[in-house]
């Protein structure tokens, strides 16, 4: 196993999986519920990490998430979009539908 990646927001982590699931890559997050142990812990301690149950997965999901991040950097102002696939409305800083986990693509946030 390897971690792929920390964040704060575990709704970041939760969107990755999606992304990673769909791509058949097997990964799962860790220290989901460790957020009421902060104070007690190291803050940074108690994020939630997304890993990898295969090495040979690393660069391949690594390339997901460079990409997720790009959409999330560019998305924080950016206005709500519709998703092509569901027709679902999502707020601009969605960078994956909520309602089905289509990825957003540049074009539409």
């Amino acid at each position: 196993m390897i971690r792929l990646f920390t964040d704060a927001r575990l709704y970041v982590l939760s969107q990755l999986k999606q992304q990673l699931d769909a791509a058949e890559i097997p990964c799962f997050i860790k220290n989901e519920q460790l957020a009421g142990g902060t104070g007690d812990l190291p803050f940074t301690e108690t994020w939630p990490e997304l890993w990898l149950y295969r090495k040979a997965d690393y660069d391949e999901a690594m390339t997901i998430v460079q990409d997720f991040k790009k959409i999330l950097e560019e998305a924080e102002d950016s206005p709500d979009w519709v998703c092509p696939q569901c027709n679902e409305n999502n707020e601009g800083h969605y960078g994956v539908c909520w309602s089905c986990g289509h990825q957003a693509t540049p074009e539409i946030t």
